[in-house]
């Protein structure tokens, strides 16, 4: 087991469920926080409404010492947040610090992280500005994860079950346009998009999971995106599977973590973690049933996967290949692990390289990381949830 180095830790204002440093300069990181707030009355004692409060927090990571920049109070629980995506940013599209936010009021807020030039020349580090909000749903409902496949697409979890496709733009200039596309029996968790290439055709399609156990599938249409008012030249011809399926089996408990790790012309490499604790590698496949490469029992519930690095070919179809991942994964009561992912011929692995237990009675949520030093090493921050902390440790996360 490789050895870890706890740096520092600190205290927030409210209770930290998401990290996510910057693309652009990871000496930054931006922190989501949330607060839950009952409402009682004095003559009754009955819970009136409840409501969640959060934060965004800009933290600056460097040389072992981590330091909050600046706290904005927001009116919504913070649930999810993601930097605009890199294709994008590469294109032109969008603001490097551009990122969005998932409420806890049925809502999508987007920020700017401006640079300290632009907002006060006396300033050393960048600020957080609000941008706009794009009121999706009612005020009750909570998106619980995000999905930003390019500027003007997001695809959404709620706690209603729903999973959403919505049209990114300033409420201001463009409608309020979103697209159901699948239905938990509980709330959702997480989604990830995922794409196929097969010669000159491409494909789109959704996978979630949620809190009623199961991972579900469905393609995503000509006419739904049509319906968000512009068309995705990427998500046409379809050659994904052109069926929604459900799989009731694989899981044992809620499925909170559903990530992408690659795609070929038979099928897909998705990742997910679970309440049962385990973390696990499947094969979906354009035709067939859905198999379990791999898996491994993390001690905790599986909540947030990062892959942090990879390496060798990505043809999954070959005996030959050889195949690492290297993984930061979020175990909530069990603390964080680094995980590597190997396949050697056609048997795939999951290894446990690195525990971080530091969190004792309390939730760990999310992680993130810099990237590597000179001496292999990463600086990598987690959220502890009940105390607020945000804890600072180091090790090697390498594949």
């Amino acid at each position: 087991m490789e050895e870890i180095e706890l740096c520092k830790e600190i205290t927030l204002d409210r209770r930290p469920d998401v990290i996510k440093f910057w693309p652009h300069d990871d000496q930054y990181a931006v922190v989501g926080t949330y607060t839950l707030l009952d409402d009682e009355s004095a003559e009754t004692e009955v819970p009136t409404s409840q409501q969640r409060v959060g934060s965004l927090n800009l933290i600056h990571v460097t040389d072992d010492k981590i330091a909050i920049i600046q706290t904005l109070p927001t009116p919504f629980g913070v649930y999810d947040l993601h930097f605009a995506p890199g294709k994008e940013i590469q294109a032109g599209k969008e603001d490097p610090g551009s990122f969005a936010v998932a409420s806890s009021t049925g809502s999508v807020a987007l920020y700017r992280l401006i640079p300290s030039e632009e907002d006060d020349a006396s300033s050393l580090h960048p600020k957080i500005r609000h941008m706009y909000t794009i009121q999706y749903f009612s005020k009750d409902i909570l998106i619980t994860s995000l999905d930003w496949r390019r500027h003007d697409l997001v695809a959404m979890t709620l706690s209603s079950g729903q999973v959403c496709l919505g049209k990114v733009r300033d409420p201001s200039v463009d409608p309020i346009i979103s697209v159901e596309l699948m239905q938990h029996d509980f709330q959702a968790w997480h989604c990830s998009f995922v794409e196929s290439e097969n010669g000159s055709e491409t494909g789109l399609g959704l996978i979630s999971g949620g809190d009623d156990a199961t991972l579900r599938y469905t393609p995503v249409e000509t006419d739904q995106i049509s319906a968000l008012g512009f068309v995705d030249e990427d998500s046409t011809p379809n050659s994904l599977p052109t069926t929604s399926w459900v799989d009731r089996k694989i899981h044992q408990a809620g499925v909170t973590a559903v990530m992408l790790i690659g795609s070929t012309s038979t099928g897909h490499l998705v990742i997910t973690g679970s309440y049962d604790d385990h973390i696990r590698l499947l094969h979906i496949p354009n035709v067939g049933r859905r198999e379990v490469l791999a898996e491994e029992y993390l001690e905790g519930g599986v909540f947030r996967i990062k892959l942090v690095a990879k390496c060798g070919q990505d043809n999954s179809g070959s005996s030959e290949t050889q195949q690492s991942y290297a993984l930061i994964v979020s175990c909530m009561q069990a603390g964080a692990r680094i995980v590597n992912l190997h396949k050697t011929g056609e048997e795939w692995r999951f290894d446990v390289k690195a525990k971080f237990e530091k969190n004792a009675g309390t939730l760990l949520y999310a992680s993130d990381c810099q990237s590597a030093g000179a001496d292999g090493r990463r600086t990598i921050v987690s959220t502890s949830f009940e105390d607020r902390k945000l804890y600072l440790w180091k090790a090697i996360v390498s594949p």
